[in-house]
């Protein structure tokens, strides 16, 4: 996210109440609560969604090379809002449930980047672009990321495009044509640790990063609160890059991170405990 789309969507968000924060002047159980208890990760999004979804947004930014290479052309009859088809299931695999509002805010971030970027080279100037944007996150903010919010914050930010258009010669149509259907794929991968008999679990790496720009211990289970032990009797869904930690019944433990796309072909990725080196 650039600096003058995150000052944009910063004061868009201020001066858009949000349904999970309390009017200013207005005392909060939960906020005065939050100053003796450590909050888990999912807690800090539901009472603060307008500045946790900056962060959220900027830690997306960071992994930009997912939405780079899914980056397509601008079609001759116009720019198809809906043309990656971004959903929990398929940036998240089966963290869609547990991810829950911070998941929604991801996907959403994703959206608006590759937006931002593609909406450029359709022929938009960026800074009007960027402001429309924002204010189509401001009301998912203040709605709660729900999907009726969204169809209604959607058609706000087609008006507030196609009235850009008319004063920029060149730039292409908005069309919003629902593609998901056609883009399904199976995410499904098994797992082995080696030696065999370990147990491990399992987080998708850009939920491990907010955790880590939340200032919470990414890998305590209970403040970063979307691990989720590996299953036994099947492939679990793994949609990106992973983060893994193994314990063997001896106590011994190994820890990283991999990207089960390098794995496809194979299904199934193994987790090595590796030995220290001899000296």
């Amino acid at each position: 996210m650039t600096r003058t789309a995150a000052i944009a969507l910063l004061a868009l968000l201020t001066a858009t109440p949000s349904w999970g924060q309390a009017p200013v002047g207005q005392s909060s159980d939960r906020a005065e609560s939050a100053t003796s208890v450590v909050q888990s990760s999912s807690e800090k999004v539901r009472d603060n969604p307008a500045n946790q979804y900056i962060l959220v947004k900027t830690v997306v930014g960071k992994v930009i090379g997912t939405i780079d290479v899914r980056a397509l052309p601008v079609e001759p009859e116009g720019y198809n809002l809906l043309k990656y088809c971004w959903t929990v299931s398929n940036v998240l695999g089966d963290w869609a449930e547990r991810a829950g509002l911070t998941g929604a805010m991801i996907v959403r971030a994703l959206e608006t980047s590759a937006w931002a970027r593609d909406l450029v080279r359709a022929g938009y100037a960026a800074e009007p672009v960027n402001e429309a944007i924002g204010r189509y996150e401001a009301k998912l903010v203040a709605a709660g990321f729900t999907d009726a919010a969204r169809e209604r914050a959607l058609e706000g930010l087609v008006t507030d495009l196609d009235g850009l258009r008319r004063t920029t010669p060149g730039a292409a149509q908005i069309r919003t044509v629902q593609r998901c259907g056609g883009q399904s794929r199976s995410l499904g991968l098994n797992y082995t640790t080696a030696p065999e008999d370990g147990r491990a679990r399992f987080i998708p790496y850009v939920l491990h990063q907010i955790c880590q720009n939340q200032q919470l211990d990414a890998d305590d289970p209970v403040r970063c609160d979307y691990w989720m032990d590996g299953k036994t009797d099947g492939p679990m869904s793994f949609a990106g890059e992973t983060v893994y930690t193994v314990r063997w019944p001896d106590g011994a433990t190994a820890s990283g991170r991999f990207d089960p796309e390098q794995s496809r072909s194979a299904g199934s990725v193994t987790l090595h405990l590796r030995l220290p080196k001899a000296k």
